[in-house]
């Protein structure tokens, strides 16, 4: 899909097949991961947690269902981290919809993260609900004036 018309046809999925993600799937979502921008090049500063066993998924909360949760870590959870840690999230859902897998920004799960699943010393700061999906993704008309814009020439 074209990238411009891919971000017009983005939207929240909630709503997931019980099916897994492939793993060829996974390794192209790490791929966009790994490609999102990071302040200062720091990227140790960032861990990513994939979480698809399904007991672990079982403790989490408000994921929809979702097969496959993507934890965006951050070692420090300053703004820097939590501005490059969005656009690595949003690297991963702008890949998954590109694969036709439903994807969904998800921080409301975050608190429900077992401790012991995230590496020591490191914050979950976004997930990324994952899956199979039976929605469409029509790139749509987006209104110039949903955000106000001040234009200075």
């Amino acid at each position: 899909m074209e990238t411009f018309k891919m971000i017009q046809a983005r939207k929240a999925i909630r709503k997931y097949r019980d099916e897994q993600i492939s793993d060829d799937q996974l390794h192209e979502l790490l791929v966009a991961a790994n490609a999102g921008p990071v302040g200062m090049g720091r990227y140790e500063n960032y861990r990513l947690t994939v979480i698809q066993d399904p007991q672990v998924l079982g403790k989490l909360t408000g994921i929809y269902g979702a097969p496959t949760v993507i934890v965006i870590s951050v070692a420090n959870g300053d703004t820097a981290e939590a501005l490059s840690a969005g656009a690595i999230a949003h690297n991963i859902e702008l890949a998954a919809e590109d694969q036709g897998l439903g994807a969904n920004y998800n921080m409301a799960s975050l608190e429900s993260i077992p401790s012991e699943t995230v590496p020591e010393g490191f914050k979950p700061i976004f997930a990324v609900t994952i899956g199979q999906t039976d929605e469409t993704f029509t790139p749509r008309e987006v209104p110039l004036d949903r955000i106000k814009t001040n234009i200075v020439k």
